[in-house]
């Protein structure tokens, strides 16, 4: 979805973004992570060095790689988020209508996945134990978005790959954001190079579709945002996958969408998304 974030509103994002490197610059790893994707090579820097380079991983409750099938085993926030806990909520609330415009556009693509996943957090604060559960409510209070994880990858080549440990049928959400031009996502599994120019929102199901994102002339940054399935299993234990939804379950015909975004502990806030619009505003 070209355009999905107004221009105003991806300034705000850019020095949100900026504020949090400069705030904890360890936070944003090189070559943490799978060699394909984490790369040093994979990462540059330009002479502005407005947002460095790097990922940074924001979870509020997940399992260390490899310990969702460990029994008892706690799942617990990601541990930048516990090392930089307070830059992370300023970070959180100054992105919201970000998450929320991203929130959005899942409802509209699938709904089922999206009131799955909103789910969650309810369950887990209700009948889950994990540890840390304190700065897990404080990152509840500040998440909109209905995804569990999310990845802030900077100044990265992104070469072609499969996300291999989440949903097979769930779609994963990407937002593009930046000062650069010649943004290209590729899918050569279906034959396709789409324009993934700023504000870009685009929602894939990363386990089946390869894709990947050539260097561009600037710098850039992205959201990832996606889901790890043990965390639901472990909430909703006879829970069955997403599948793909039906054409009958998105509604083409709406002009609006419009959810409620409850903050864990705060007051509840209604946002209205207009898909037919590039310029709207939250």
């Amino acid at each position: 979805m070209p355009s999905a974030i107004s221009r105003r509103l991806q300034t705000v994002v850019e020095k949100a973004t900026r504020e949090l490197y400069q705030s904890a610059p360890t936070l944003f790893q090189v070559g943490n992570g799978p060699a394909a994707r984490c790369d040093p090579s994979l990462f540059k820097r330009s002479a502005a060095n407005i947002w460095g380079s790097g990922t940074a991983c924001l979870c509020y409750c997940w399992f260390q790689q490899g310990h969702d099938a460990v029994p008892g085993e706690k799942p617990s926030p990601s541990s930048s988020c516990l090392k930089h806990h307070q830059a992370i909520l300023k970070y959180l609330d100054d992105i919201t209508p970000a998450m929320c415009i991203m929130a959005a556009v899942l409802r509209i693509i699938n709904p089922s996945q999206f009131f799955q996943c909103f789910q969650l957090p309810q369950r887990i604060t209700a009948s889950v134990p994990v540890n840390y559960r304190r700065e897990m409510l404080d990152l509840l209070e500040f998440w909109a978005s209905p995804f569990h994880c999310m990845q802030v990858i900077v100044n990265r080549e992104t070469l072609n790959h499969r996300d291999t440990r989440g949903w097979a049928f769930g779609y994963d959400l990407l937002a593009t954001f930046g000062r650069y031009s010649n943004g290209v996502l590729d899918l050569p599994s279906i034959g396709l190079s789409c324009a993934y120019n700023p504000g870009t929102i685009t929602g894939l199901m990363g386990k089946v579709l390869i894709h990947g994102v050539k260097p561009v002339n600037g710098e850039r940054f992205c959201f990832a945002q996606f889901v790890r399935p043990g965390v639901f299993l472990r909430a909703f234990p006879d829970m069955k996958e997403p599948q793909p939804p039906h054409l009958l379950d998105i509604d083409i015909r709406a002009n609006t969408v419009d959810f409620e975004w409850d903050r864990f502990q705060g007051t509840p806030r209604t946002f209205t998304f207009t898909p037919m619009s590039v310029n709207h505003e939250l």
